[in-house]
């Protein structure tokens, strides 16, 4: 593909940007808070930024100052291995958040040295937050990519790094009118680590074939290293004697994945004694676990059990929210929920332990639920007829159910390392090389 010159964003379009757009936004976040209670949480949390963010940074050296840049809590689980290797080598970490959610339950967080908000991104918060943090490289993790701010990193000195990086193909279909002001704005960064050579290509047509490499996906490294350290017998009450059980997860299931699957679930605990389901919803409110117990009248319900031991349980209803991850330890199988809604979850936390994985047919939005379907280690399935018949195999066919999951694993394991690639990149910006 021929590379393309990238022109600098003109005086007027970061006029329109800075005083219109984002002035519209201050306003739409503004009236949205009122009503919403997350974004009254981000509203707010932003008043005091710079004096809070002082008060922060006054203790922390600089010299060695990396700053990782999250939309939300996904985007930063992963960024967490990177962070990770950087702190073995005595740099200092600022992660900043756009999103309440990935600020507020990120606060603990040992291995950064500050956690903030990003301010919102006029000329003026951008200076002024790059001149506190001081970072010799940033990394945006994934996507969000905001202008002024990458302005105020470039005029600094420092480095712009977009791990991660996956092209953003439909933004571009939808928008074809931001073509042009995207491919300016990606092209302030220094370096893009593509997660594939597909992606990596795309940035090459748009950008120029010196701007970006292919560094793999950190997420690999993020689910492998929780489940090095999964201890799930922390988080149930009872103990489940798997070695007798076929062990099934529902992880983060809708209504519409329920509805899919509980007849031929039900079907299956009164063929195969040994089964045992393991339901957690995507929102385990009061209202979806009532709804949930109707359709499985033999479920109980994690949080109203006493006893130490359920050998004999057909179905729980996991009402506790932030264990999923660790409940895949202890299964056979994993239907991993949102397929017939806007996307499957992630289907790399049930992959990393072995398992096959089921889900709703939508999954074109994820590149690892594509490649393990084609390797077959993933069924999808569309009906509850069509549900039924493969659950039937994962459950009454050991042979199948192990190979799928020998698949699997074998693909978390061939992509892993793409931290170190990463941390290294961020290491030879930091030493000036």
């Amino acid at each position: 593909m021929a590379k393309q010159e990238i022109k600098p964003i003109s005086g007027k379009v970061r006029f329109l940007y800075s005083y219109i757009f984002i002035n519209l936004m201050y306003v739409s976040f503004f009236v949205v808070s009122l009503f919403n209670e997350k974004a009254r949480r981000g509203f707010k949390g932003r008043r005091n930024l710079f004096a809070e963010l002082g008060k922060k940074l006054s203790p922390i050296p600089e010299g060695k100052r990396v700053w990782f840049h999250a939309s939300s809590l996904g985007e930063f689980e992963q960024a967490k291995p990177i962070i990770e290797l950087l702190k073995k080598s005595g740099y200092r970490i600022i992660v900043s958040f756009f999103s309440p959610s990935g600020y507020e339950h990120s606060l603990n967080y040992p291995n950064a040295d500050v956690i903030t908000y990003i301010p919102l991104d006029s000329p003026k918060n951008a200076r002024k937050f790059v001149e506190f943090v001081k970072p010799r490289v940033f990394v945006v993790m994934r996507y969000d990519l905001w202008l002024n701010h990458l302005i105020a990193v470039k005029e600094s000195g420092a480095k712009i790094i977009i791990a991660d990086a996956t092209f953003p193909m439909k933004l571009f279909q939808r928008a074809t009118f931001l073509k042009n002001f995207f491919r300016r704005l990606y092209g302030l960064s220094d370096l893009i680590l593509a997660t594939t050579s597909e992606h990596k290509k795309m940035f090459d047509f748009f950008l120029g074939a010196e701007r970006s490499i292919v560094a793999g996906d950190t997420r690999f490294d993020r689910v492998y290293s929780r489940s090095v350290l999964n201890n799930v017998a922390q988080k149930l009450p009872f103990t489940l004697d798997i070695s007798q059980r076929i062990v099934m997860v529902l992880g983060s299931t809708w209504r519409q994945d329920i509805d899919v699957l509980a007849a031929g679930l039900n079907r299956l605990s009164e063929t195969f004694e040994a089964l045992t389901v393991l339901i957690v919803p995507h929102e385990p409110t009061s209202e979806e676990v009532s709804r949930i117990r109707t359709q499985f009248p033999k479920a109980k319900v994690l949080s109203e059990i006493r006893e130490t031991s359920h050998d004999g349980l057909p179905f729980l209803i996991v009402d506790r929210v932030g264990i999923l991850t660790q409940l895949y330890v202890l299964g056979d199988i994993a239907y991993v929920g949102g397929g017939f809604g806007a996307g499957v979850h992630s289907v790399l936390e049930p992959a990393v332990y072995g398992i096959p994985i089921i889900t709703g047919p939508r999954i074109e939005r994820s590149d690892e639920a594509i490649h393990l379907m084609q390797s077959g280690a993933l069924f999808f399935v569309k009906d509850a007829a069509g549900a039924y018949k493969i659950l039937l195999k994962m459950v009454g066919d050991e042979a199948a159910r192990k190979k799928a999951g020998v698949i699997a694993k074998s693909f978390v394991d061939k992509h892993l390392g793409a931290s170190a690639v990463v941390a290294e990149q961020i290491e030879k910006f930091c030493d000036g090389k």
